[in-house]
């Protein structure tokens, strides 16, 4: 039975393309301008995206989707991209790409696209990129796999995960014939006011990512920075700490949050902010960093609080000149009874440790395992009587080589299993 299981995932990874690899994420985008006050469409959309040379982008995808009458999310526009990332204004082995709309006009004029960076306009029938609550999400074009996505402006009272209602009626793969595609904050970055491109910015403000990869913290464009669409950002390479894992777990008087930093520069500390559902955030204390530093720091936070509630948790990462940036939301629900759930693991693609989380629904003998792609077990993360709940374990792979894995968790009546991305 399990052979024939393996078998099954074997076949399965081999029938996609292998070369698909998730190092590969947003990078910069914009959406809004001051132009939109005279009732001119905006002219600075793009969006960059950052993939390893050589990279042939046709196999990727954007979904655009919007926010509509305090209501949910639709999708309004698939672009298929083409062409191949090129070394120009490369870094580390990595090039640039830029997605632009009917909307772009303004970009050559302010902040023009180096040349010989590959670019594309899509057609997205002049709607562009609403300049309101929307949101932009890379993907795998054939399968649907959200790879990284930006949901921009979102509500106070709204959090990841959210379901996209889908209307790509003339999308011709099968997974746009699904009713509605779920994301979550393990590929998806919300990102919500008082960040924005605003309709008072001028055109060549933008939203860019701090850092590098999957660093999940974003700023906007301010002073004497432009947006830079097709370059290095301007701290793209100070990254003031490189956060690898933040994870809650419930802790018999509240919530244990932990997080752990790869490298540090410069790093003050850490402001543990907190909401709820009746109330805004708020900064419940202040955790002190390490300054500088080139090894992995662990830190830990538990929050005294009523397992009544559904609460959302954050950091605000403060370095030594005062600037700051905000990790992604991390949300724990005691309201609702929990399902079985094996979560995607993060970071991923991952270098050289990850987190993976699991809920169990009752207390009860559960195993964490992980295989190579032959079937071949790697290791053994769990294999022991756990209570009911959400749990996080880390997973180091210093000793395995750069590829995709596959992790499955069982218990007596429940057997899940995801994928993940290992790139020295």
């Amino acid at each position: 039975m399990k052979i024939n299981f393996y078998l099954f995932v074997l076949l399965t990874f081999l029938l996609t393309n292998l070369t698909f690899s998730q190092e590969i994420w947003i990078n910069e985008f914009s959406y809004n301008c001051a132009d939109s006050l005279i009732g001119v469409p905006e002219g600075d959309e793009f969006v960059e995206i950052v993939a390893p040379v050589g990279t042939d982008m046709s196999q990727y995808g954007l979904i655009l989707y919007y926010y509509e009458n305090n209501d949910a999310y639709y999708t309004y526009s698939f672009s298929r991209l083409s062409g191949i990332v090129t070394s120009v204004n490369q870094s580390a082995g990595k090039g640039y790409y830029v997605v632009l709309t009917e909307n772009s006009y303004r970009l050559e004029k302010f902040t023009p696209i180096p040349e010989g960076v590959s670019f594309i306009t899509i057609d997205t029938r002049n709607a562009g990129f609403v300049n309101t609550e929307g949101g932009i999400l890379l993907v795998h074009a054939e399968s649907g796999e959200v790879i990284h996505g930006v949901s921009y402006e979102m509500p106070k009272d709204i959090d990841l995960p959210i379901s996209l209602m889908l209307k790509l009626e003339e999308v011709d793969f099968e997974w746009a014939t699904l009713p509605e595609l779920e994301i979550t904050s393990s590929t998806v970055d919300a990102i919500k006011p008082p960040l924005k491109d605003d309709g008072n910015s001028p055109p060549y403000n933008s939203i860019k990512m701090i850092g590098s990869g999957f660093s999940r913290m974003w700023t906007t464009t301010t002073g004497k920075e432009i947006s830079t669409p097709g370059s290095l950002n301007y701290n793209q390479s100070a990254l003031p700490v490189e956060l690898s894992s933040f994870f809650l777990t419930a802790v018999s008087n509240g919530v244990k949050l932990k997080w752990i930093t790869e490298t540090e520069t410069n790093n003050f500390g850490f402001e543990v902010e907190r909401k709820t559902s009746n109330t805004d955030w708020s900064t419940l204390g202040f955790v002190n960093g390490n300054g500088n530093s080139n090894s992995p720091k662990e830190y830990s936070y538990i929050d005294n609080v009523k397992k009544n509630d559904k609460y959302s948790y954050r950091l605000k990462q403060i370095d030594n000149t005062g600037q700051f940036a905000y990790s992604k939301i991390e949300v724990i629900d005691f309201t609702k009874q929990p399902q079985y759930n094996l979560t995607q693991n993060y970071p991923n693609p991952f270098n050289p440790s990850t987190s993976i989380s699991f809920t169990l629904p009752r207390s009860e003998v559960v195993r964490l395992t992980v295989y190579n792609l032959l079937g071949q077990k790697i290791k053994t993360l769990i294999d022991e009587f756990k209570e009911a709940g959400v749990h996080y374990v880390n997973f180091e792979a210093k000793d395995l080589n750069s590829g995709i894995y596959i992790y499955t968790i069982e218990t007596v009546s429940f057997t899940q299993t995801r994928k993940m991305t290992l790139i020295k």
